[in-house]
């Protein structure tokens, strides 16, 4: 490993390590009078299941040097951990924080939400590591395209349909839902667009932009449905299996769809 790999690898690791040990730590600091925390078990669980997808794709389709060497493959998961961990303070920007609504006021959909953002997250950046590179500045290149594309076409959905205030002051359980599958399947999409092997900046976000199409007509869809589907007085609390489940289901469904279809990305 090269100097500056090293460097990252330091860096990284000391982040990862502290934030995510605050992650856990904190939020068992925090008396809450012998109250459970609503949707905590979604926040413990979605990090091991982030992670364990993370060293998946890092074992079976990252750059051919990468995967066959142990020191690569924990420099490479290591910057994921902390990039998910930096990613996930960006929440409040679009109406959440693990620490006010879950912990605080154990807001169960907060927490679907949440655990559904972190996993797109990982998808973005587990993205950037598909395909040969020569280096891990191609990595941080890549997936913070994707990672950029996934935080703004959340804040635009958010701009439109207010999805914030219905996870976190109505406490909807479905729009959370409805929401942690939204964001998985941008997560998908935005990751798969930019994977592949490395030409060029200039090529991979030529390529990032034709793949990433659907996210626009996703925006639009999840717009839709959230101001037709906010609780009203004579739905307060709208099924989380009809409105919730099922529609989580599809848009991760047509993420799928067009991940096969783009895949191999050129």
């Amino acid at each position: 490993m090269s100097g500056d790999e090293v460097l990252v690898l330091v860096i990284s690791a000391v982040l990862a390590v502290v934030m995510w040990g605050a992650w856990y730590i904190v939020p068992r600091r925090i008396r809450r009078l012998g109250r459970p925390v609503a949707g905590q078990q979604f926040l413990d669980l979605a990090p091991l299941v982030s992670f364990g997808l993370l060293i998946i794709v890092l074992k079976t389709v990252s750059a051919n040097d990468v995967r066959d060497d142990v020191r690569y493959l924990v420099l490479y998961f290591f910057l994921g951990a902390a990039w998910v961990s930096v990613a996930l303070r960006c929440l409040p920007l679009v109406g959440l924080s693990a620490r006010d609504d879950v912990v605080e006021r154990a807001n169960g959909s907060a927490a679907r939400a949440i655990a559904g953002a972190m996993l797109a997250i990982t998808l973005c950046y587990a993205g950037g590591n598909i395909g040969n590179g020569p280096g891990w500045w191609v990595v941080v290149f890549s997936a913070g395209l994707a990672t950029i594309a996934l935080l703004l076409s959340w804040l635009v959905l958010e701009t439109l349909a207010r999805v914030a205030d219905v996870v976190t002051i109505e406490r909807d359980e479905a729009a959370g839902l409805r929401l942690a599958g939204w964001l998985v399947a941008c997560g998908l999409i935005a990751g798969v667009s930019a994977a592949g092997d490395w030409e060029s900046a200039r090529d991979t976000v030529s390529t990032f932009v034709l793949v990433a199409w659907p996210l626009l007509p996703l925006i639009g869809v999840a717009a839709l449905l959230e101001w037709q589907w906010r609780p009203t007085p004579e739905r307060p609390a709208p099924p989380v299996t009809t409105y919730g489940a099922v529609p989580a289901l599809l848009y991760i469904g047509v993420a799928v769809l067009h991940v096969f279809r783009s895949w191999p990305v050129e």
